[in-house]
């Protein structure tokens, strides 16, 4: 059930009033949640003294509640105290505490998830840290991310590809290295397709679909008529990433699936490639469908509707005082944020360990965040 804080402000618990009702078994809402957000020294570390006495059950109930929670309302921010927990005693903590931090990408995680997927003891924990490496790889991809992060997370990647301790890290591991655009990461999915395992087949053709390339589209296209319902359903998200226009009918008529997951999975491709016909449909759906299929309906034209949006409508006019230059700011950006690339390897699996960076690169520190206790030699 959604849960949203008391608007008025007046009634909202302040911090100790909050970790005092959570220490006395208080039912966890929204509004003691918000009581422990943007949390600051020294409130941080009383927090976490304060939660190591929780039980454990309870503890694990109040994380899994941040995370849902915070995906509701933007206003929560648990961020800092989610990487405290990556430290948690408990695996199912630091798993959900890694979820936590799904949409940040602060280069000061990178460190500390490459070591969980390295070493963890829990093979939940290492997969939830391959599935959150991968917006690193995204962003190496589109050249944000420079070129020693990059190689320090698609080294570990790579590694837990090829010798990860169990098939849901591997797996994992390969849907996230898929955003890279070389060779040998497309010999990776052709193996995984290949793989007796049929998990690491799933996720062959989700990390077909990442790959933006066309020469899956065959496989993607075979695959929709897969007699296994989560072969159809990752098939069908590769044929909407992929923009297949010939697979347009086949995911007509899989609107209609009998996995109500594929379904669904159907009409949001049919949003991703768009078109007369895959409008018609959706029309159609938002009419006529069943609750389900009409929302995803909505969303799914949505989606036409951004992407055939006149582009003109983002563009902003500057006026002459947006236009002016302050003089203040250095001419050169790459002085400010040079980064030394001297000693790069051109091999593609050069390890990066994490003495080879030097602290004064870059835009952010990655000793901003230390991260000690996540020391597993």
């Amino acid at each position: 059930m959604e849960e949203y804080i008391d608007e008025n402000v007046s009634s909202l618990p302040d911090f100790r009033t909050g970790l005092s009702n959570l220490l006395n078994g208080q039912d966890i809402d929204a509004n003691m949640l918000s009581s422990f957000s943007s949390l600051i020294e020294p409130d941080m570390s009383e927090f976490l003294m304060g939660l190591a006495d929780v039980d454990l059950m309870r503890r694990r109930e109040l994380v899994d509640r941040m995370v849902q929670q915070a995906e509701l309302d933007f206003r929560l921010d648990f961020v800092d105290l989610f990487f405290r927990l990556l430290a948690d005693e408990d695996a199912r903590v630091r798993e959900s505490a890694i979820n936590g931090l799904w949409e940040h990408d602060r280069i000061q995680f990178i460190r500390p998830l490459v070591k969980l997927l390295g070493h963890d003891s829990d093979f939940g924990v290492r997969a939830a840290a391959a599935t959150s490496l991968g917006r690193y790889m995204f962003m190496a991809e589109c050249d944000e991310l420079d070129e020693r992060r990059a190689a320090l997370v698609r080294d570990a990647l790579h590694d837990a590809v090829q010798q990860g301790p169990d098939i849901e890290v591997q797996r994992r591991a390969l849907e996230s290295i898929a955003y890279l655009a070389e060779d040998w990461v497309m010999d990776l999915i052709d193996l995984a397709y290949d793989h007796e395992d049929p998990r690491m087949r799933q996720s062959s053709l989700f990390a077909m679909g990442r790959t933006a390339e066309p020469r899956w589209a065959p496989i993607v296209l075979s695959e929709l008529g897969s007699a296994e319902p989560a072969m159809r359903y990752e098939a069908v998200r590769a044929a909407g990433e992929l923009g297949l226009e010939p697979a347009i009918e086949r995911l007509i008529a899989l609107t209609e699936d009998l996995d109500g997951e594929v379904q669904e999975i159907a009409i949001w491709a049919l949003g991703q490639i768009g078109g007369k016909r895959a409008k018609e449909v959706l029309d159609f759906l938002l009419e006529n469908g069943n609750e389900a299929q009409a929302l995803a309906a909505e969303a799914a034209l949505d989606e036409i509707e951004f992407a055939t949006r006149p582009m003109q409508m983002f563009v902003h006019e500057y006026n002459a005082d947006e236009l002016l230059v302050d003089s203040s700011v250095p001419d050169d950006d790459d002085d400010v944020y040079e980064i030394d690339d001297e000693d790069e390897q051109d091999h593609p699996h050069t390890h990066v360990h994490d003495d080879d960076y030097d602290e004064d690169e870059g835009e952010e520190e990655d000793t901003d965040w230390p991260d000690e206790f996540l020391d597993f030699e």
